[in-house]
């Protein structure tokens, strides 16, 4: 015999070989459980393997049954099919606005913010950020389920749930990237703080988790980049509140009627599906590479949560765009007037008055302006903390300059209180308890100490450690003890608290 002939008898005899393991597997796994179980040990020595792994082989020969009773049920999801014709975009947002209110009271801006979020479940991904949109309530029955009910029909590819757990998100979104809805966040959220981990890094293309899979425990990177509601009663935590858009619920009022949300028998929304499929994918390129005029009074993360709606709005026609700005300044609680300049008056405005002093270092000036929250000041010096000479040379053009005074033996730069009145009067008029509230919830949340004035500067210093370094302010968590002081029923007005009880 050969050595050719020889060489394709080994072959021949492997191939019989794994013929026969492949056969001897699918032997095993027609086998009953307990069954299995007496030939397991004995039938993984005959193969050379581990018991472990024959496991693995046996189950993978087993016939699935996607049915079976316990198991759940396999996720689907279904692409809108785009409207034969083309759509206009104003059109579009009227209709979509009309349908949502024929179901549920929302209210004022609510309609236009709710349209805006679901044309962007169509084109997130042509944007860095993606705002959770977050419909709250102080109580039940206000119709958030009935929103997400509602949404449900017009976004793109819904996953509407009542409960979720962290692994479930990430492994979702990696298979098949839906937009979520999820209901009763209220009853599990609070104390999930690795589910809100992932949210959190959903809200910010490319974010992702990482994990071990596997007997090897390989890692793996799960994306979590996805459009997402949150319906809960109360608010959503501090994090992810800060990444989304807020609608907030309010009973019927004596008068106010909807119609009744019939699931499945909703033709008119599935018509506007697939047109808001049809407009998304014919305005894509214009969507996409759209920088949209976003308000000055808006910036930071407010900024990146408003970009894809403003951008779509300007997409569809000016007149939606207008009013979209419009929604946008009065959900983040700013003026379409309240320019960077006019925004610093005011809040030096409202740091003066809890100061009560007739001047102001200006290094104590500019620590209270960096230590105020939700403000621009730690970042707005080209990504940087505002600084003494950025101070002056923005106050110079109201004309206001400090002054040297000498206190405790040194000379200081400070403001006198008196040099500001003419700027107030100018550019702040009637807006005296819009420029005290931030400053004065500070004076009450214990972050400014009057009674702690120090004789070399004569200003009060800040509770908080590492307040005041280098003239950079560090690590100052202030929105949570506004949220506090504000869920203890105390309404800021002005220098002064009311207490409503």
């Amino acid at each position: 015999m050969t050595l050719e002939a020889l060489s394709f008898e080994d072959v021949d005899l492997e191939k019989q070989a794994a013929s026969g393991e492949d056969e001897e597997i699918k032997r095993l796994a027609k086998l009953k459980p307990l069954e299995y179980e007496r030939e397991r040990a004995e039938a993984a020595k005959r193969l050379g393997t581990r018991a472990s792994f024959l496991d693995k082989l046996v189950a993978a020969e087993r016939p699935k049954n996607e049915t079976a009773k316990g198991q759940g049920r396999k996720l689907e999801f279904k692409e809108a099919e785009p409207w034969p014709e083309p759509v206009r975009g104003t059109e579009l947002i009227g209709a979509l606005e009309a349908a949502i209110t024929r179901y549920v009271a929302l209210p004022k801006y609510g309609a236009l913010i709710s349209a805006l979020w679901v044309l962007h479940t169509y084109c997130f991904d042509a944007f860095t950020c993606t705002p959770r949109l977050a419909i709250t309530s102080p109580e039940k029955r206000c119709g958030k389920s009935t929103l997400l009910d509602v949404l449900e029909v017009l976004i793109r590819r819904p996953l509407l749930t009542s409960n979720v757990s962290a692994a479930s998100i990430f492994r979702t979104i990696e298979l098949a990237v839906p937009t979520l809805l999820i209901d009763e966040a209220d009853t599990f959220l609070s104390d999930k703080e690795e589910l809100r981990g992932v949210l959190n890094a959903g809200h910010r293309r490319g974010g992702q988790v990482l994990r071990t899979v596997g007997d090897e425990h390989e890692p793996r990177a799960f994306g979590v980049h996805a459009p997402c509601s949150i319906a809960m009663i109360g608010r959503l935590p501090g994090t992810l509140a800060d990444r989304s858009i807020s609608i907030e619920m309010r009973r019927l009022a004596p008068g106010e009627k909807v119609a009744r949300f019939r699931a499945g028998k909703t033709p008119e929304l599935q018509a506007l599906r697939r047109k808001a499929a049809r407009w998304t994918e014919d305005n894509s390129i214009a969507i996409s590479t759209r920088e949209p005029e976003i308000p000055e009074a808006i910036f930071n993360r407010q900024a990146d949560n408003w970009e894809p709606l403003l951008a779509i709005a300007e997409a569809a026609g000016p007149e939606v765009a207008v009013q979209a700005r419009a929604a946008a300044l009065a959900a983040c609680g700013a003026h379409e007037d309240d320019s960077l300049q006019v925004r610093l008056l005011a809040d030096i405005r409202g740091i003066l008055e809890c100061e009560a002093k007739p001047a102001l270092p200006s290094k104590a000036l500019v620590g209270a302006l960096l230590a105020l929250p939700d403000q621009p000041w730690p970042e707005c010096n080209h990504g940087k903390p505002v600084t003494q000479a950025w101070l002056a040379r923005r106050l110079k053009a109201f004309g206001v300059e400090p002054s040297n005074v000498r206190t405790g033996g040194k000379v200081q730069k400070c403001y006198a209180a008196a040099d500001f009145a003419d700027a107030f009067a100018r550019y702040l008029p009637g807006q005296a308890d819009k420029s005290a509230t931030s400053a004065t919830a500070l004076k009450l949340n214990g972050f400014l100490d009057p009674k702690s004035a120090t004789e070399e500067g004569g200003v009060a210093l800040f509770k908080r450690q590492n307040v005041l370094e280098n003239n950079v302010v560090a690590d100052v968590a202030l929105s949570e003890a506004v949220t506090s002081g504000l869920a203890q029923n105390r309404v800021f007005r002005g220098s002064k608290v009311r207490v409503e009880l």
